[in-house]
């Protein structure tokens, strides 16, 4: 259950990145992604992941952090 949570944890983060980004067709392609990552994690709490499941998703989850960041571009020091 934890593992369920820190990933959808995670994802939403990604979707509040996305949420203040312009609009574009790269953005909808990133929240299409999220979404694929976040059907996985809920369905383990019918039926938990293996471990490389887990793994695998939360790697894609973290890819998805990169893309937005990138997309958000640098970021002043001490700025949220």
């Amino acid at each position: 259950m934890r593992r369920i949570t820190l990933v959808l944890n995670a994802i939403d983060v990604v979707l509040r990145g996305l949420s203040a980004l312009e609009p574009s067709a790269e953005v909808d392609a990133l929240r299409g992604r999220v979404e694929v990552c976040s059907r996985q994690a809920e369905r383990w709490r019918g039926a938990p992941p293996t471990v490389e499941e887990g793994e695998r998703v939360m790697k894609r989850v973290l890819q998805l952090h990169v893309e937005v960041a990138r997309l958000q571009g640098p970021r002043k020091p001490g700025a949220k």
